[in-house]
């Protein structure tokens, strides 16, 4: 292996009569510990990440499965058919909990929750409307 070292740095160390080999051998282990310690602490921190990540998607998904529930609980118990046709026909974006859909899910709210001024999750309120959506496609040819 060769390494270079610039002129002056060079007189520097022969005018010193410091020992190359020694100095650059200690400087690479050096340097080779501190990647490994580096290398390591990714990885650590790479677990960190994906476990964190995890209790994200589970966080979501239970939002998503308890707003489901009670889309359904609504639909089947609250919703007029105009209310429930048209949180199951809109887009999914212009639903918001109570928001153009009469006073019926602010009434479940309050029934059921005790909360209806809680802000919800966007997860939640994507699974009560498809929980409502569900109960919509089982219903709509029968009404």
């Amino acid at each position: 292996m060769n390494i270079s070292v610039p002129d002056p740095l060079a007189e520097q160390v022969r005018a010193r009569d410091l020992p190359i080999s020694a100095i650059c051998q200690e400087a690479l282990r050096k340097a080779v510990e501190l990647d490994e310690k580096k290398e390591q602490l990714m990885s650590d921190i790479q677990a960190v990440v994906d476990r964190l990540r995890g209790t994200l998607n589970e966080e979501r998904q239970r939002h998503t499965d308890e707003g489901r529930e009670l889309g359904i609980l609504w639909a089947k118990q609250y919703a007029t058919a105009a209310e429930l046709r048209q949180v199951a026909e809109g887009d999914g974006e212009d639903f918001e909990r109570g928001i153009g859909t009469g006073a019926s899910i602010a009434q479940f709210y309050e029934e059921v929750e005790n909360n209806y001024d809680e802000e919800y999750s966007e997860e939640h309120n994507d699974g009560f409307a498809a929980g409502a959506r569900e109960v919509w496609e089982a219903v709509k040819e029968l009404i």
